[in-house]
C-alpha cells in the first residue's frame, strides 16, 4: 500500500492467458474464502482474495471501513498490471465484503454486493436510532487483528450496562465503537464512509427482507446515477445470521440457487448478455413474497401494483380502512429499565429474522391492533410506515411499530419493525412518522395481521432513556407515560403496501 503496509493476498488463475478478475477484500480471513477461488475458477475467471488492512495476515492497523477505498484502489492498480489480467475487474461478496466493493465502485466494472450497503450510517443508525445489538455483536467479534471468541452471553449482558461507553468497554471496546457512540448524527465522520451513488457500473444487489442492510440496499440501488440495463436488485427471505424460527420458504427451488447467481456475475464480467433464471424473473427488481413463496418482477420500487394504503387504529383495537367517527386515546407506561424485548428481526447475531413473539403478548407497555384476514390473502410488498398522534410526559422518547402475523394455531411471527426518536414541542398530540422498513409478505386467510405500538424494541434498537441525553454517556432513566390518540381528528394509522397482482 501507499504507506508500505503489505496486504496478504491469494490469487486464483484458471490457466494461461488474460481473464477478467473478481476482487474479494475481507476482514473475515481470506482462508475461509478458498471455495470462492475454486467456484469462480470453473468459469474461467481470476479470483483475488485479500485480508484487509490489520486483519489476519495483512499488516497495518484495522479501523473498520476507514481505509477500504485507498487500499482497494491500490489493489486495483496492482491487478491491472498483472500478466493474467485483461483489465476488467468486478466484485463479489457479502456484508463488509460488499462494502469494500462500494468503496471502489467507481473503478469497478461490475459489483455483486450481498446483504450489504454503501452507507454505514444507515447500518448503525437506521432512521436515527442506534442499532445496539448489531453494532455490539460485530464489534465484539472484530475488535482485534484476529478472530475473537467472545460469547454471545457476554454481549447480551453488555446491552444492559449504562452508560453505553462502559458497556462497550465490557466487550473489549475498541476505539471504533466508542467513535460510533459519539457520532449519533450523520456528520462528517459518517459522510466520509458513504459511497452511495458513485458507480456507473452494472450492479447485482442481493438483499434480504430481514437483513440489517435492507433499507440501505434499496437506497443504494435507487441511487445508481445511470442504472445499467444489466443491474438487478433481488430481495429474498434472508437475514444476517442464524434464523431464529426455521422457515425455508419452499427451499432453493423457490428462493433461488446461489450458483446461478454466480453465473450471472461471471457473464456480465465477461461482457456477455446475462439473464437471471427461474425461480427469479429477469426484471430489474425481483421481490420474494414470504408465505406465498414466489418471486415477482418489477420495474419500479415500490412495484406499480402496490398501493400504499392507510389502515387506521381504532379504540376497539382493530385495524380498519376508515377513521373512527369519534376521538379517543390509549395510554401505556414505558420504563427504560424494563424495555420491550426484541426477538429476531433485522439484526446481526445468532437469532435473527422470523422469530416467535408469543412471550411478549401480554405485556402492558404496548398497544395491540388486529385485522382478521378472511377469504382473500393480504399481500404486502413495499415500504411500511406509520403516522402516530402521540403525547408524553417526557420531552424525548421513542416510538416503535411492530408488524406481526398471528397464525390460526396461535403462533405469532414478526414481519417487520421500525423505530423513531420523538421530541415533543408542545403538549398537544403531535403527528409523528415511523419507518417500519419494507417487506414482501402474504398474510393468509384465517390469520390476523397485528400491529404493536410501544416505545422500545431492545436490544435491536438502543432503548431511549427519556432524558434527552447523548447515548454514549447517559445514565439517567425516566419512566414515561405515553398516550396514543385515535379518531377523525387524530387519524393514527399504519401505511401498508397492499399488492394486487395483475391477473391475465
Amino acid at each position: 500500500m501507499s504507506d508500505s503496509a503489505a496486504l496478504c493476498t491469494d490469487v486464483y488463475v484458471p490457466g494461461k492467458g488474460k481473464y477478467p478478475t473478481i476482487l474479494v477484500r475481507t476482514p473475515y480471513n481470506k482462508e475461509t474464502e478458498k471455495w470462492m477461488g475454486k467456484a469462480f475458477g470453473l468459469y474461467k475467471i481470476n479470483i483475488v482474495i485479500q485480508d484487509v488492512r490489520g486483519r489476519y495476515k495483512s499488516e497495518g492497523t484495522f479501523y473498520p471501513f476507514l481505509n477500504e477505498r485507498a487500499d482497494g484502489l491500490k489493489t486495483i492498480d496492482w491487478i491491472k498490471k498483472q500478466p493474467w489480467s485483461n483489465g476488467k475487474i468486478g466484485g463479489w461478496g457479502g456484508s463488509y465484503v460488499g462494502y469494500t466493493q462500494w468503496c471502489i465502485s467507481d473503478s469497478l466494472d461490475f459489483l455483486s454486493p450481498v446483504l450489504s450497503g454503501a452507507d454505514i450510517f444507515d447500518l448503525f443508525y437506521p432512521d436515527g436510532v442506534f442499532s445496539l445489538q448489531s453494532a455490539f455483536t460485530w464489534a465484539a467479534h472484530n475488535s482485534s487483528s484476529t478472530e475473537t471468541s467472545i460469547a454471545y452471553e457476554k454481549i447480551r449482558k453488555a446491552y444492559n450496562i449504562l452508560p453505553l461507553s462502559a458497556a462497550a468497554d465490557s466487550i473489549g471496546g475498541a476505539e471504533f465503537i466508542h467513535d460510533w457512540l459519539a457520532h449519533e448524527r450523520e456528520d462528517a465522520y459518517w459522510k466520509n464512509l458513504n459511497y452511495r451513488g458513485i458507480t456507473k457500473a452494472p450492479v447485482l444487489s442481493i438483499a434480504g427482507w430481514y437483513d440489517i442492510f435492507l433499507m440501505a440496499q434499496i437506497k443504494d440501488f435507487l441511487s445508481l446515477p445511470e442504472r445499467n440495463p444489466a443491474s438487478r436488485l433481488v430481495i429474498g427471505p434472508w437475514c444476517h445470521g442464524k434464523q431464529a424460527y426455521p422457515n425455508e420458504y419452499g427451499g432453493l427451488k423457490k428462493t433461488g440457487n446461489p450458483r446461478k447467481i454466480f453465473a450471472y456475475t461471471v457473464k456480465v464480467c465477461k461482457g456477455r448478455k446475462a439473464r437471471l433464471s427461474t425461480p427469479l424473473t429477469d426484471a430489474p427488481i425481483n421481490l420474494f413474497i414470504m408465505e406465498r413463496n414466489e418471486y415477482v418482477g418489477a420495474d419500479t420500487w415500490p412495484p406499480k401494483e402496490t398501493q400504499l394504503t392507510p389502515f387506521y387504529l381504532h379504540p376497539d383495537r382493530t385495524l380498519q380502512e376508515s377513521t373512527g367517527q369519534t376521538n379517543d386515546s390509549i395510554a401505556f407506561l414505558y420504563n427504560p429499565s424494563l424495555p420491550f424485548p426484541s426477538s429476531g428481526g433485522t439484526v446481526l447475531g445468532d437469532s435473527a429474522g422470523p422469530a416467535l413473539q408469543n412471550r411478549t403478548e401480554n405485556r402492558n407497555d404496548m398497544v395491540i391492533f388486529d385485522k382478521q384476514i378472511d377469504s382473500i390473502p393480504l399481500i404486502l410488498l413495499g415500504p411500511v410506515s406509520a403516522t402516530l398522534y402521540l403525547s408524553s410526559n417526557v420531552k424525548c422518547t421513542d416510538a416503535v411499530v411492530c408488524l406481526q402475523d398471528v397464525f390460526p394455531d396461535g403462533k405469532i411471527i414478526n414481519i417487520q419493525e421500525g423505530a423513531a426518536h420523538i421530541e415533543f414541542e408542545k403538549k398537544l398530540p403531535e403527528p409523528k412518522k415511523v419507518s417500519v422498513w419494507a417487506t414482501g409478505y402474504q398474510v393468509n386467510p384465517g390469520h390476523k395481521l397485528r400491529v404493536i405500538i410501544t416505545s422500545s424494541w431492545f436490544p435491536r434498537f438502543n432503548r431511549n432513556l427519556n432524558a434527552c441525553n447523548d447515548i454514549k454517556t447517559a445514565t439517567q432513566v425516566l419512566p414515561a407515560r405515553q398516550v396514543l390518540f385515535l379518531g377523525s381528528t387524530y387519524p393514527s394509522c399504519i401505511h401498508l403496501p397492499v399488492y394486487q397482482p395483475i391477473t391475465r
